[in-house]
């Protein structure tokens, strides 16, 4: 069965910055080309899946939404009058002319989009969103239009089964392609490292953050490369928060209704700490992150707060695919991806991370066969190709369910 699949999908802002630094002559290239490059060196998650498609025979493409330039230049390679974004990837749609449409949480998919996409674009059979991060009131009508959702966490299928939104749970995977753009260290630089996104505020990474401040508290030797909000944009986060308390006060407790932005300013919201100000460095993406996995002993996960009691965020995979100890939190489902502290070592609490971090570094023998068994794991079951024969099939189900309902 010959599936034509497209994915709109942003990449790590982050990521294209450093892409456009380590290629200037971009702006040189053909639309078609620029994109062959991107999809090439990217190992962002559309890129990888995309690239697992084509592996598997099906037609697959992508559109990489938040890189203006080359949707600059489809616009004008593609003779239009200047557009916006969103009217640039519903061109885009039409000429590609999918059977299947992947989208994820992009600031211009609202329900006016989707109805013009399905009613301009006649070859659409099927429309399914990835989405495993905190969620609006918009992005639910969103998805209550669509054929369905597939998230990585089991928690938050329960909650898009709980408000009657079809899902499926697809963990994230490793990409087996990167171990062959890194040198696999057995001679690690870096004890113990955390990299990632440190946001305060409503369903984002305040647990995160109060357990670095703990482990720093405590003394432990911890390398930050964290991506931070800048201390502006906190201050509007902050300043919203006080908004809709104040119209809470006011009487005005269905505000968010009207104005939607103000769902994300349920929670105070707090700046860093001076300790981990000064123990951030500059964040890595791509390729990078992952040879800073592989160069370094023990790396840090904590699932965001969106996560609740459920693991599966990416790191759990990107970490022991590289073949170093990960130390991440205790979760419900754990168990059912690796065997806890045989496979990865898991924690409860800050001071059980603390303790855990000392007691590896001073048996490493053990640490080196947790992180060979957590490898090894992840290999066998966790990979990007797996994940893309189960999303596969989940699309071939869904489609024969259409054609039989449409007889």
């Amino acid at each position: 069965m010959s599936i034509r699949l497209l994915s709109l999908s942003a990449v790590y802002q982050g990521y294209l910055n450093d892409f456009y630094l380590a290629n200037p002559g971009l702006s040189d290239l053909s639309y078609n080309e620029h994109y062959a490059k991107l999809l090439d060196e990217s190992t962002e998650f559309v890129s990888s899946y995309t690239k697992a498609y084509l592996k598997l025979n099906l037609e697959a493409s992508c559109i990489f939404t938040n890189d203006l330039l080359l949707q600059k230049k489809w616009r004008n390679e593609n003779f239009l009058k200047k557009k916006s974004l969103s009217e640039v990837v519903l061109e885009q749609t039409k000429k590609y002319q999918p059977e299947v449409l992947i989208v994820e949480s992009l600031p211009f998919i609202d329900i006016d989009w989707i109805k013009r996409v399905k009613r301009e674009v006649k070859s659409i059979k099927l429309i399914f969103a990835f989405h495993c991060a905190p969620y609006s009131s918009k992005l639910i009508e969103v998805f209550k239009n669509i054929d369905f959702v597939i998230t990585c966490t089991p928690g938050m299928k329960l909650e898009f089964d709980r408000i009657g939104i079809k899902s499926y749970l697809v963990y994230h995977g490793f990409d087996q392609s990167i171990l062959n753009q890194i040198d696999q260290n057995t001679q690690k630089s870096n004890d113990f490292i955390f990299s990632g996104s440190l946001f305060p505020g409503n369903g984002y990474h305040k647990d995160r953050i109060d357990l670095i401040d703990t482990l720093l508290n405590d003394h432990i030797d911890i390398k930050l490369f964290a991506n931070l909000e800048s201390c502006y944009k906190i201050k509007a986060k902050q300043s919203i928060f006080r908004f809709n308390q104040f119209l809470s006060f006011m009487g005005a407790k269905n505000a968010h209704k009207v104005i939607p932005f103000l769902e994300y300013a349920k929670n105070p919201v707090y700046s860093y700490s001076k300790s981990i100000n000064r123990s951030s460095v500059k964040p890595v993406y791509g390729i990078e992150m992952y040879r800073l996995f592989n160069d370094s002993k023990i790396v840090l996960n904590n699932h965001g707060d969106v996560a609740g009691e459920y693991a599966g965020n990416m790191r759990l995979f990107e970490v022991t695919g590289v073949g170093s100890c990960l130390l991440t939190d205790n979760k419900k489902n754990i168990s059912d991806l690796f065997e806890p502290d045989s496979e990865v070592v898991v924690y409860s609490s800050p001071q059980e991370c603390a303790d855990k971090v000392k007691w590896l570094l001073n048996h490493e023998e053990s640490m080196l066969s947790i992180a060979r068994a957590g490898h090894k794991r992840t290999m066998l079951n966790h990979t990007v190709e797996k994940r893309s024969i189960q999303i596969i099939e989940i699309i071939k189900n869904e489609l024969q369910l259409k054609s039989k309902s449409n007889q």
